[in-house]
């Protein structure tokens, strides 16, 4: 069955837009404003704070002003196996 990007899955469009920064890790998309193009990022803790690696070193989630959906949870499909 081939895949159809452009139309995200039930699982994807359930997990809700917030501008809350994320309070866990994992792949969250992230959106700065609406014109804007939505990027998959990882947030992590790094030295007791949550960051993302923005654009060329490690930025805490809290400075960045933006919206944010997720985590998104790993994938069991078939390309996972």
């Amino acid at each position: 069955m081939p895949h159809n990007f452009q139309n995200p899955s039930t699982l994807a469009t359930a997990i809700p837009w917030s501008t809350e920064p994320p309070t866990q890790p994992g792949c969250y998309w992230f959106r700065r404003d609406l014109p804007s193009r939505d990027i998959m990022v990882q947030v992590r803790e790094t030295k007791g704070e949550l960051t993302v690696w923005w654009p060329d070193k490690d930025q805490p989630v809290a400075t960045l002003r933006a919206s944010w959906r997720g985590p998104i949870p790993p994938s069991t499909g078939p390309g996972n196996r």
